[in-house]
This record gives C-alpha cells, structure tokens and sequence, in this order.
C-alpha cells in the first residue's frame, strides 16, 4: 500500500489557516452511505459518489443548485419503489461519525497563532446533520474558534475550482502567500496551490489525526 510522506511546514510564514470539515476535522466514512443506500436497493452509489470523484449531481447539490427535496427525490428514484424520503435522509447522512476526538484542543492552539477559517464542500442536508451533532457534544465551541465558516452550497461555488479560493481570499481579505490550506483531497490541495496559496494534503488512508500532526511540524513550530 502506497504511504504518502509528510514534510515540516514553515508555519512562520502563515497568518490564515484555512481547513477542511469532513475527513480533516469530522470523521466520516462513505462505505456506511454506500451500504445503506444499497439496502435501499441503489447498488451502485459508490461508483456515482465517490471521494473527489462524485458525478454532477452530487456536485450541483454542494453549489447549492438543488433543494434538499429534489436531491432526496433524485435518490429516492433510484432506490426500491417502497423507500421513502425519510430512509434517503437517513442514508445520504449515515457517512458522518463524529468530530475527531483531538480536534477540539488543536483549533484552541491553532486559534492562537492563526486567523482560522474553515472551507467546505458540502450541502444544507449534512450541515445541518453534522452542526447539530457537534452543538449537542461541543455547544459553541467549535464555531467560536473560526473567523469565519464557509459551505460551498451558500457560497455557489466549490473546491477545487481556482475561482473558489480567489473568491474567498477576496471575501475575507487573505493573502495568499500567507495563507495554507489544509485538506484530504488531493485536488483540492492542487486548486488551492494553483491559486497562489499554500496547501498540504491530510491523506487519511496514511496518517491517523497524530501522525500528520507530528509529521507537518506542528510542535516543532510550538517549541521553536
């Protein structure tokens, strides 16, 4: 199995840190949507969603171009005749775990060196699923450490394209030199980099939450 390697980032350099939600922050696991949805009788949603390769659908609901209705209509056609909105539902978010255990005392380290904001790809159905979960186990502490929290659907555009980064660094006065892009998409990472910032790729196969930590140089910067 092929290991990526992680390199010591100079966070001297950085004033903005700009991370990713799902994989990076939350944990989530796309198998437990594509068994869910295949017991709903949708054999192959794996191969219509998958990680960074999702088809237009999917893409058009994370840009906010589809209601949540027709979204889970879409789905509910592909599924056994009997299933009904609330098992789309109920399917579509079985992919959303939890926040990951060490997140909360990294973004309070990181919330005092950096402007944190974060930068999603995602839809008003999961936001909605995963900012409840997180306010009953965190209250408002994880939306208090971030200037500013960023969905692709309410901002109509999304990562990987160039225009997103250059919009956001735009809205909320970034300097792309000084600012670094943290995500476990490799295409992502590549828009980020192609639009004048710094980005380094969270490969979640490879690394646990610790490993990348330790391998990005994180406590070597708090110790310098």
């Amino acid at each position: 199995m092929h290991v990526s390697v992680l390199f010591p980032v100079n966070w001297q350099q950085y004033e903005h840190i700009v991370l990713d939600f799902g994989g990076v922050l939350y944990e989530i696991d796309h198998q437990k949507t594509t068994r869910a949805f295949q017991a709903l009788g949708f054999s192959n949603m794996d191969k219509e969603f998958r990680h960074g390769e999702q088809s237009v659908l999917f893409d058009r609901l994370e840009r906010g171009e589809l209601t949540d209705e027709e979204f889970l209509l879409a789905l509910r056609n592909r599924c056994s005749s009997q299933t009904t909105i609330e098992q789309v539902r109920n399917a579509w978010n079985a992919m959303l775990l939890e926040l990951r255990p060490e997140v909360p005392t990294w973004l309070h380290s990181l919330g005092g060196h950096f402007d944190l904001l974060l930068l999603s790809n995602t839809n008003a159905i999961h936001a909605s699923y995963f900012e409840k979960n997180i306010l009953q186990s965190r209250g408002r502490s994880f939306a208090d450490a971030f200037r500013q929290i960023i969905y692709s659907h309410r901002m109509g555009r999304r990562k990987p394209d160039i225009a997103t980064y250059q919009h956001v660094a735009e809205q909320f006065d970034l300097d792309p030199q000084k600012t670094l892009l943290i995500d476990d998409t490799k295409e992502n990472v590549a828009g980020a980099i192609a639009a004048g910032w710094s980005a380094v790729h969270f490969d979640i196969e490879s690394h646990s939450f610790r490993q990348f930590v330790l391998g990005v140089g994180y406590e070597d910067f708090l110790n310098a």
